[in-house]
C-alpha cells in the first residue's frame, strides 16, 4: 500500500506523490506571487511596453503605491490628430475630489508629432499662467509655485506627465518630487 500524508486540520489523506506534486506547485505559486509583489531583494517587474515608467519607480518618487493601465493610439486631448501611448498611473490611497484615486498620465508621442507636443507644452503653458523651467533634464511648468506637468524626451520622441485630478494642495504637496519623476521616466 502507498504511504500517504494526513493533513492534521482536515484529517483527510493524501497519497505522498500527490502531496509531494501539491507542494511543489504550491512553491512555484507562492515564488512567482512574491516576485511579482517587488519584495525587496527581488526586482520589480517591468512597466507594461510603451509605457517609460514603472509604478515601482514613480511609487519611490511620490511614497504611493501605482498601479498601471496602457492605452495605445489614443488622441492627445488637446491634438486630436496626434496619437500616444497613454499610461495612466493611480493610486487609491491618495483620493482626490469625489474620492477619485489621483491620477498622473504619460502621454508618449514618437516620430514627427513629437516637435509638435513639445511646442504644444510650452504654449499651453505660458498661455496659462505658467513659466517653463528646466529641471532634472527635463522642463517643468510651474504655476505659482506648483508643478502639475512635465516633458522629457529628445529627439523624436517627447513624453508628457502630468497630474489628471490633483486637487490644488496634492499638486504643492507632490512639486518637489516631479523632477524626480521626470527623471525616473526611461526616455
Amino acid at each position: 500500500m502507498a504511504s500517504s500524508v494526513s493533513p492534521a486540520t482536515t484529517g483527510a489523506s493524501v497519497p505522498a506523490p500527490v502531496a509531494t506534486l501539491l507542494t511543489g506547485l504550491l512553491a512555484g505559486l507562492l515564488t512567482g506571487l512574491v516576485a511579482g509583489c517587488g519584495s525587496p531583494g527581488i526586482e520589480a517587474a517591468a512597466a507594461p511596453a510603451g509605457c517609460p515608467l514603472t509604478p515601482q519607480a514613480l511609487g519611490e518618487a511620490t511614497s504611493l503605491r501605482w498601479d498601471l493601465d496602457r492605452r495605445d493610439d489614443h488622441p492627445l486631448e488637446t491634438m486630436e490628430s496626434i496619437k500616444a501611448t497613454v499610461c495612466l498611473y493611480t493610486a487609491a490611497d491618495a483620493p482626490q475630489q469625489g474620492s477619485d484615486p489621483l491620477t498622473m498620465r504619460l502621454d508618449l508621442v514618437e516620430g514627427a508629432d513629437a516637435a509638435t507636443v513639445r511646442k504644444g507644452f510650452t504654449d499651453t503653458c505660458t498661455e496659462n499662467g505658467g513659466t517653463v523651467r528646466d529641471t532634472s533634464g527635463a522642463q517643468v511648468c510651474d504655476r505659482d509655485g506648483s508643478v502639475g506637468e512635465g516633458l522629457t524626451g529628445g529627439g523624436d520622441r517627447a513624453i508628457i506627465a502630468y497630474w489628471v485630478n490633483a486637487d490644488t494642495s496634492t499638486a504643492t504637496e507632490f512639486t518637489p518630487a516631479f523632477g524626480r519623476i521626470l527623471a525616473a521616466v526611461a526616455d
